[in-house]
């Protein structure tokens, strides 16, 4: 049983490192105050501690306020007068132990676990007249009467109140008279809750009540227990003066110290109740998923901003000015050395066929989103912080938020990095580039040719100078014989001839050259919003998904610390 609960304990301590961790996490100043990740960190500095120290000894202390009657208990429970009494309060300033060694049981072992208490004031207990008779039973116990926990002096509460926190059973010595003090239940009984194992409550001085007020009293005690979270501890009417009910507290104390898991239990306790202080303060409902559609939302934003369709179409523009220089007709083909390409205007020409020489740039000369797209951006950067805090609380709420809404200072200069390291120009040029273009050279040459021929003819006409007989393109015979068509000139055929062809092979490559800047157009646009999403899903989604990691760490460390 034992082992069990130990390696319950060990669970529950990884699950509140956990969560401490997670807290950690989050960037100085996120959390401001936290008396529970204070408490956290206190708990597993001495569960810690108390876990190497002596397992063999349990610690039992008597708390309670002045006047309850602790030290008179100590007296009856150890059978020695070692605790001082009197009217003069507080009358303990100092914590004092008493020691039952054994066999078994070294009184030496229990030094460094005293030391670590900081209780100097100890002595050894032994058989005697109203004690324990076997004194072999109780080998390993520590009893330790404490300052009054209501002391005006700061430094003797500050003793009791730290004892209070680390000893392995609480038993809370209370009288009739100020049982139902609110300092007590409020600041001492209630934040016990957890504890109840190892708390046991005496109404001390209870021969002072008469007999028909005892049961009313207790009954009275008990549900204001309850009310303070404790219905499990156990409640006994003592009194130290006349020794009524001492021998069930020595019962009880008995098989707290004989179960050897006092410590534990109390320690297991420890990490309950500031589990549940860490959740009250700090709670984080279950984050969850980023929906698909926030993500595309995200993604249609920024590759907006980013200027992902005014690359795309540029791109497309861009084969369509190549294709123009090599596969128009040459006779209008020059005009187009007026215009730039769209690419080199963007700083994004490298890798065109004829620019491999360039430098590479750092950055591109997109112009800067819009008003409306900046909007757009930061609009759908705390949508998808709102879709992963869902409703959680703060600071976690606002910590979840800002992984996403702290990236868009640098965000812009990313996308453009995303842009710029994006070659949406290294495509060759398709081959028919090459033959539209030898093809319309060819037909431009007739086209030469026949306004040369004509040419001669003209001067020689205008010289008055006989010219050659000119061939000509005469109708084919045929059966039955057709109208007679007119024979055309060869030069005349050349010339219009090869002004048509070279139009008609322009309009026809200009046709190809529009279905072709589509597909280049819809490759740069899938290519760009790959490397957007690569970027976002870096310096946005990343740093998100990490937080919400941190926040789900504290989820499971919660309910790992609480035992769930």
């Amino acid at each position: 049983m034992r082992a069990k609960h130990r390696a319950d304990l060990t669970t529950r301590l990884e699950g509140l490192r956990q969560a401490v961790t997670a807290l950690d996490a989050m960037p100085e100043g996120t959390l401001g105050p936290t008396p529970a990740l204070d408490r956290a960190r206190e708990v597993l500095g001495n569960v810690g501690r108390r876990r190497e120290l002596s397992g063999a000894h349990t610690v039992v202390a008597l708390a309670g306020a002045t006047g309850s009657g602790k030290s008179s208990l100590l007296n009856a429970l150890s059978g020695l007068e070692l605790a001082t009494t009197g009217a003069r309060r507080p009358t303990t300033s100092h914590p004092m132990a008493v020691l039952w060694p054994g066999n078994e049981v070294d009184a030496d072992a229990a030094r460094p676990l005293l030391d670590w208490l900081e209780v100097d004031r100890r002595s050894e207990a032994s058989a005697g007249p109203g004690a324990w008779s076997d004194v072999s039973d109780v080998a390993g116990l520590v009893l330790l009467d404490l300052p009054d926990i209501d002391s005006v002096n700061p430094e003797h509460r500050a003793r009791a109140e730290r004892l209070a926190k680390t000893v392995d059973v609480l038993v809370w010595v209370l009288d009739p008279q100020k049982y139902a003090d609110a300092v007590v239940h409020a600041d001492f009984l209630r934040p016990m809750a957890r504890h109840a194992e190892v708390t046991v409550v005496l109404l001390n001085q209870i021969d002072r009540l008469a007999e028909a007020d005892r049961g009313p009293v207790l009954a009275d005690l008990g549900e204001r227990l309850a009310e303070d979270g404790l219905r499990r501890a156990r409640l006994l009417g003592v009194s130290a003066r006349t020794g009524e009910g001492l021998d069930e507290v020595r019962s009880t104390i008995l098989r707290l110290v004989q179960k050897r898991r006092a410590s534990e239990a109390r320690l297991g306790a420890d990490v309950a109740t500031v589990a549940d202080a860490l959740d009250e303060s700090c709670h984080v409902d279950a984050v969850p998923e980023l929906s698909p559609n926030v993500e595309r939302n995200l993604l249609r934003a920024l590759s907006s901003a980013a200027g992902v369709d005014r690359v795309a179409d540029a791109v497309g523009t861009s084969f369509r000015y190549r294709a123009a220089k090599r596969t128009g007709w040459p006779l209008v083909r020059w005009l187009g050395r007026f215009r730039a390409d769209p690419l080199r205007r963007l700083h994004l020409d490298r890798g065109i066929a004829g620019e491999e020489g360039r430098p590479v740039l750092t950055a591109s000369s997109i112009p800067e989103a819009s008003p409306v797209q900046k909007a757009q951006v930061h609009t759908a950067l705390r949508a998808v912080g709102d879709a992963v805090a869902g409703s959680s609380e703060e600071p976690w709420r606002s910590y979840i938020r800002s992984g996403a809404t702290d990236a868009a200072a640098d965000l812009p200069d990313e996308l453009d990095q995303a842009i710029v390291r994006t070659d949406v120009a290294s495509r060759r040029d398709p081959r028919w580039f090459s033959l539209i273009g030898a093809l319309q050279w060819l037909v431009f040459a007739a086209f030469v040719a026949g306004a040369l021929w004509l040419g001669v003819y003209a001067v020689l006409g205008y010289l008055q100078i006989a010219a050659p007989w000119v061939p000509q393109i005469g109708p084919v015979p045929a059966d039955p014989p057709l109208p007679a068509l007119p024979a055309i000139p060869w030069p005349t055929a050349l010339l219009v001839g090869g002004a048509v062809l070279g139009i008609l092979v322009a309009l026809l490559s200009g046709l190809c050259a529009r279905i072709g800047a589509r597909r280049r157009a819809s490759r740069a646009r899938a290519a760009l919003r790959r490397s957007i999403t690569e970027t976002v899903r870096r310096t946005v989604l990343a740093p998100l998904t990490g937080r919400v990691a941190h926040a789900r760490a504290f989820v499971d460390g919660i309910a790992l610390a609480q035992g769930k």
